[in-house]
């Protein structure tokens, strides 16, 4: 069985004295491939210097201002995510988008920034990481403006994802209508969240990505405690369980749709 966890932070501090150690898990986990992804310069570079560096699993990076980082976004900071974004290593924009829960930057530099680096991922033909709080009906007319300027269409690729999604499933529907596809994170098993199992059995499977947001949401058996790549496979449990499927089908299925969102041959296709 093959796991991809669609969306981390292992260049987070916290991953820095037992990094190996937390690949390792990933790998004897199952997990094929990790995306890093960057919330500023600082962790977008950081994400890149891993993906270089790494191996097994394999990591991917994304280049990007976080709605939270987004007053530090002047011009010269995403003249520099563009040309981060040109690596190789770079598999999508992210992580961007609007926060309106914690409101770390103003509502309209976080409009503008989004907005600015949506032109760039339209611009070099990447798919984007968004993230919402709060902001799920406010991402859609930014999000359908990129979906019909992108090229990735064109390839028969989605144009982004909803990374931890947390809105309702008309919502999630809505984008999954534009091409997009809809993360969950492992917190989608915990007790009080049954919109987001709304979510893993109302799409369907073809829309849909699994995530561990490492280090944040960790399991239901672990809260309080740093989540890590391997606890992947706990999400594709919650999600099997919502669709009365295995886990075999949606380690597959979401896999699959990874691959094709950032552009990851498949084992098939690599020869593996």
């Amino acid at each position: 069985m093959r796991l991809f966890d669609s969306h981390s932070h292992l260049q987070d501090e916290r991953f820095d004295e037992d990094r190996e150690s937390v690949l390792e898990r990933a790998a004897a986990a199952g997990v094929a491939t990790v995306v890093v992804c960057g919330e500023d310069v600082a962790s977008s570079e950081a994400a890149i210097a891993l993906a270089a560096d790494t191996s097994s699993p394999r990591l991917l990076a994304t280049a990007g201002f976080h709605p939270h980082e987004a007053s530090q976004a002047s011009e010269d900071a995403l003249d520099r995510i563009e040309e981060l974004a040109a690596d190789g290593n770079v598999a999508a924009i992210g992580e961007i988008g609007l926060d309106f829960y914690r409101d770390l930057s103003p509502r309209d530099v976080q409009r503008c920034v989004f907005d600015a680096q949506l032109a760039i991922a339209a611009r070099l033909g990447l798919p984007v990481s968004v993230h919402s709080r709060d902001a799920e009906e406010e991402l859609a007319p930014h999000l359908a403006r990129y979906a019909a300027e992108s090229p990735l269409a064109a390839q028969g690729r989605p144009p982004g994802v909803l990374h931890a999604f947390g809105g309702t499933l008309r919502q999630a529907q809505r984008y999954a209508e534009l091409g997009f596809l809809v993360s969950l994170t492992c917190s989608a098993g915990y007790p009080r969240n049954d919109e987001a199992r709304n979510v893993a059995a109302g799409l369907p499977l073809a829309s849909l990505l699994i995530e561990t947001d490492s280090p944040a949401l960790p399991p239901q058996s672990r809260r309080g405690t740093r989540n890590e790549p391997a606890n992947v496979r706990v999400t594709a449990e919650v999600v099997a369980e919502a669709r009365g499927l295995s886990v075999e089908t949606v380690a597959e299925a979401t896999t699959a749709n990874a691959e094709a969102l950032f552009g990851v041959p498949s084992a098939v296709e690599a020869g593996a």
